[in-house]
């Protein structure tokens, strides 16, 4: 079986001005896709000319570098990783034409080999993952503050020294509203109600603030991880039910006995202290469990409804903590899992709103067509 060369390429703006010409190779770094072993890439990193002038951010051309597109769609609108288009809409596909790098600019390549074609969706994640890992880390280590200046591009090497680019376009059908003037006045009330309101507190600002964080983020695990801390912005720590807190009490109890037993520089009385001290953070609720309460109380839901939204935000925290702790979800679920914490967390803005009441005096104008 013939093995097919590909590389994945991420293309960089530098802040700082690189030295020219400049190459490093990485070998044999892995690529982490899910798979029972990980993808062995080599990394190569490629500056381009600095700019001519440092301080003037101008679009400088050269006949360096491989040719790459921009991901843009001329015509679509860009939200997240990918675009819309209402079902009526009928637009030309027109991506940016390929370019040469431009001055100050810096290559990052991930050089590998792989058999199948079109490549796993979860390793062209996984790519594009460790693409910007290295992207943070050159940034951590060299003080810089690289940003992508084309979107993350795959290309499929031929025999001949030419490579053809693997674009994958994300596009979404949604339906698009015609709002009307005398139907924008009642939530525009609301809106201006909740603003002027006491529930628009420092929490329901963060929260709202990493809601409109992740439509223009690009990767879907980021936008995942913007939306769960956005519910637990708006979460409040509680105490556990009694019961769990007789318990701890109890537990409390032998440990002070136990700590008795030791001298308190020892490693054993250390730990029990340690022990102690957690104890105290155990009396209050999980953050799963204060994400769930926030569904608990929800004006015109039923009991059953309540239950149902309450699991599926408790697995939805869970999904969470897989993500951050464990380092991976496969790509297709991380999907649907970004679209069920919109749908939550889009639930407890609208109650927040509804729940407003408007301040005396208050006053919404529109006008229109």
């Amino acid at each position: 079986m013939t093995t097919t060369k590909w590389d994945a390429i991420l293309r960089c703006q530098t802040w700082h001005v690189w030295p020219e010409p400049f190459s490093a190779q990485l070998s044999r770094v892995p690529v982490h896709y899910g798979a029972e072993t990980s993808l062995l890439v080599d990394v190569v990193i490629d500056t381009y000319p600095p700019r001519s002038d440092p301080a003037r951010f101008v679009e400088e051309a050269t006949d360096r570098g491989p040719e790459l597109p921009d991901d843009l769609l001329l015509g679509l609108h860009r939200v997240g990783d990918g675009f819309l288009k209402a079902p009526e809409d009928i637009v030309p596909l027109l991506p940016k034409a390929p370019r040469h790098a431009r001055r100050g600019e810096l290559d990052l390549i991930l050089d590998f080999e792989f058999d199948e074609d079109p490549l796993p969706a979860a390793l062209t994640e996984g790519l594009r993952d460790t693409a910007h890992e290295i992207m943070a880390l050159l940034n951590i280590h060299s003080r810089d503050f690289l940003t992508p200046a084309l979107p993350f591009q795959i290309r499929r090497l031929t025999d001949h020294g030419n490579a053809n680019v693997k674009s994958i376009h994300t596009i979404t059908v949604q339906n698009r509203q015609e709002l009307a003037v005398d139907a924008l006045g009642q939530p525009l009330s609301k809106i201006a109600s909740f603003l002027l309101g006491p529930m628009n507190s420092e929490k329901f600002r963060t929260a709202l603030e990493l809601y409109a964080a992740h439509f223009t983020e690009r990767q879907v695990r980021v936008r995942f991880i913007l939306l769960v801390i956005a519910m637990e912005a708006l979460s409040e720590a509680s105490s556990k039910d009694q019961a769990a807190l007789d318990l701890l009490g109890r537990w409390r109890m032998e440990l002070d006995e136990e700590k008795t037993k030791y001298d308190d520089a020892s490693e054993a009385y250390q730990s029990l202290d340690a022990l102690s001290r957690e104890l105290d953070f155990r009396g209050k609720d999980s953050i799963a469990n204060q994400i769930r309460k926030l569904f608990a109380d929800l004006p015109d839901v039923s009991e059953q409804e309540s239950s149902t939204l309450q699991r599926r935000a408790v697995k939805l925290y869970h999904k969470r903590s897989t993500l951050v702790h464990d380092g991976y979800l496969p790509a297709v679920e991380l999907r649907e899992l970004e679209q069920e914490a919109r749908t939550l967390v889009e639930i407890l803005f609208r109650v927040a709103i509804a729940r407003s009441e408007p301040p005396e005096g208050l006053r919404v104008e529109v006008s229109g067509p």
